[in-house]
């Protein structure tokens, strides 16, 4: 099932993306996850360049920010709009 908000829809990538950040308390900069850590911490059966789009498209609407860099790679944690977004949408 998908629904849509702002124009963009919700699907299930976007949701366990959000629940793993979530679940592993990536919820400020300096716990922020990279795209591999968020890919071995869930199978998503994704490719990484998928998971990017997906998590610039969430930051581009305010539910996830971009954390510390962690060498050369990006990290993103949920937001608190995110969170809510989140919990609006497992109802």
């Amino acid at each position: 099932m998908q629904e849509e908000r702002d124009g963009e829809s919700v699907n299930r990538l976007g949701f366990l993306v959000l629940s793993v950040l979530l679940a592993n308390n990536a919820d400020n900069r300096m716990a922020a996850m990279s795209l591999k850590e968020i890919m071995q911490t869930e199978d998503l059966d994704v490719k990484e360049n998928t998971l990017f789009k997906k998590l610039r498209d969430y930051e581009n609407q305010g539910y996830v920010k971009k954390g510390m860099k962690d060498g050369k790679a990006n990290t993103f944690y949920i937001t608190d709009d995110g969170k809510e977004f989140l919990e609006q949408n497992k109802k």
